[in-house]
């Protein structure tokens, strides 16, 4: 079964959510939310334990799919740290098939599954 799951920090953003409610009712295409925060405010473990299970062990088969690295969710300046929160993944069978990220992309993304039903995969 194909599910979209949004990783979000706190409440997530509303245009975000309100997109995903519409393509539930007009497409039946299920989504989850995923917060990564313990009270709406960053929490390492909970995005690291996201990163390791649903992107990394997936990662070669998400650069074939959408052309982007998996470590654009991570930073090493500094201290090391995975910043997945504003990112959406298209899942099948609980696996990870695609991704993207920036409020912008997936705003894009959302309206045009919206509009079309059609899934990336």
């Amino acid at each position: 079964m194909d599910m979209l799951r949004y990783y979000c920090q706190g409440p997530g953003d509303k245009e975000i959510l309100n997109l995903l409610q519409q393509i539930k009712d007009k497409w039946q295409i299920l989504y989850e939310i995923m917060d990564l925060s313990t009270n709406g405010q960053y929490d390492q473990q909970k995005e690291k334990t996201a990163y390791e299970q649903d992107f990394k062990p997936r990662a070669k088969v998400l650069k074939k799919a959408t052309g982007k690295s998996i470590t654009e969710l991570r930073s090493h300046s500094g201290n090391y740290f995975v910043s997945t929160p504003e990112t959406i993944g298209l899942l099948k069978d609980g696996q990870l098939l695609w991704w993207t990220h920036t409020e912008t992309d997936i705003k894009q993304f959302l309206r045009n599954i919206l509009l079309s039903g059609r899934l990336p995969v």
